[in-house]
Formats: C-alpha cells, sequence, structure tokens
C-alpha cells in the first residue's frame, strides 16, 4: 500500500465539527432526475454541541433554494426550490445522523474544492410532523 493516494476525495468538514455522516445515509435514487445530489457529490456534517449543520458539496449550484424539508416519518429530505419545484435532497438520512440533524433550524450549503469553502448560503429546515 503506498502512501499516495489517487482517488479523489469527498468534501472535508472544516475543522471544529464532529465529523463526516456520510456512512450514515443512503442514496435514495440513482438516477440525476428529481435528485439534488448524486451520493459523491455531497456530505453532511451536524456538529453535535451546536446543532450546526452543513451539506458540503463539489458541484456548482444555484442560491434558489427557499428551505429544506425534513420527514421524520421517512427520514427524506425535500429541497424546496424558491419556484416551488422539490427535488430529493439524494440521501435518507440514517440513525447516526437523525439525533442532531434533526435538531438544526437551518443549514449551510456550502460548495468546496479540495477542502476549502468556495461559496455558501443558509436555508431554513423545516421539520414536518410525524402523524
Amino acid at each position: 500500500m503506498s502512501d499516495d493516494d489517487q482517488d479523489i476525495k469527498p468534501p472535508r468538514a472544516p475543522s471544529g465539527l464532529s465529523g463526516t455522516m456520510k456512512s450514515a445515509f443512503s442514496s435514495l435514487k440513482t438516477s440525476s432526475s428529481g435528485v439534488m445530489f448524486q451520493k459523491d457529490e455531497f456530505d453532511i456534517f451536524v456538529n453535535k454541541i451546536t446543532m450546526e449543520a452543513y451539506i458540503f458539496h463539489t458541484k456548482k449550484i444555484e442560491e434558489d433554494i427557499a428551505r429544506l424539508e425534513y420527514d421524520p416519518a421517512n427520514h427524506n429530505v425535500t429541497v424546496v426550490k424558491k419556484d416551488g419545484t422539490q427535488l430529493d435532497l439524494g440521501a435518507k438520512l440514517q440513525w447516526l445522523v437523525r439525533p442532531y440533524f434533526t435538531k438544526a433550524r437551518e443549514v449551510a450549503i456550502v460548495q468546496t474544492k479540495d477542502g476549502e469553502a468556495l461559496d455558501g448560503f443558509m436555508v431554513p429546515l423545516v421539520h414536518k410532523s410525524r402523524p
């Protein structure tokens, strides 16, 4: 095994965050239709102390997101754009992420390259009520 890592690494969290939750979610769909990100295009981080939530992503996206909606019944996150269009985030939150993500009230959506933040914005996180 060599120290040379030829693989492209996913976005990294800035120091001080609790670490990646990438292993704690699974992709919902395989086609790009109706999905904001593919599995290898983003990562979710949550600070366990401050409950700050982050979505780090590699592709350029428009700042046309009105809010994110988390549904605790099926653990899906829906991206609601300002024009009313709804997309699946591309992840179904698993048990490791839920306790922290569900306490967040907003999410920072940050584009990264080589572990450095390029651009970002905050969006509200709405928690749907359980039936």
